[in-house]
C-alpha cells in the first residue's frame, strides 16, 4: 500500500524541491523524496549550527541565526543516503546585497557581512557599496545572520 503523501507527491504539476535551500550534500533535488520515510531526522539533530530545519519532512536550511560550516555531520548522519559527503558542493543559492537596506550602501560604515566571510567574497568600494563576488561565495549564509538590516537576500538556484 502506498502512503498518501507519496501518492500526492507524484500528482504535483511542478517539483516541490525547487524553492528551498538544501544541505550541500545531495546529488539531485528529487532524491529528497526519500526523506518522507525518515523517522529520526538525524540531519537536523546533528547540525552543530542548528540551521537544518525539517519542513514537510524535508531538511532545509535556515540562516536566520547562523550559517553552514560544511562540517559533513548531516551527510554522515543520513541513513537514507540522500545526503552524502561525496556529493558535497556549494549551497544552492546566490546571496545578493539589497542596496536599499544595506547600511554601507547608505553611507554608514558597516562591515558585519565582510567580517564573517571566510571566502573573502564580499568586496567593498573603499568603505562603502559592498558587492558579493558570486565566483567566491559558497552560499554558507553566515553573512545573512549577522546583517543588522536584513540587507542580504537569497536567490535560490
Amino acid at each position: 500500500m502506498i502512503d498518501k503523501s507519496k501518492r500526492e507527491f507524484f500528482r504535483r504539476t511542478s517539483s516541490p524541491f525547487k524553492s528551498f535551500l538544501y544541505p550541500p550534500y545531495f546529488k539531485q533535488k528529487e532524491d529528497f523524496i526519500q526523506c518522507l520515510e525518515c523517522q529520526t531526522k538525524e540531519c537536523e539533530k546533528v547540525c552543530p549550527e542548528k540551521i537544518i530545519k525539517t519542513e514537510n519532512n524535508f531538511p532545509i536550511l535556515n540562516f536566520s541565526n547562523s550559517g553552514c560550516t560544511f562540517c559533513d555531520e548531516c551527510a554522515k548522519a543520513c541513513k537514507l543516503d540522500v545526503l552524502k559527503t561525496e556529493n558535497k558542493k556549494n549551497i544552492n543559492a546566490e546571496m545578493i546585497i539589497n542596496p536599499k537596506k544595506c547600511l554601507a550602501w547608505n553611507n554608514t560604515i558597516c562591515f558585519s557581512c565582510q567580517d564573517v566571510c571566510d571566502k573573502f567574497a564580499i568586496i567593498y568600494n573603499g568603505m562603502f557599496n559592498p558587492i558579493i563576488d558570486l565566483e567566491k561565495c559558497n552560499g554558507c549564509g553566515f553573512c545573512i545572520s549577522v546583517c543588522p538590516t536584513d540587507a542580504i537576500e537569497i536567490k535560490i538556484i
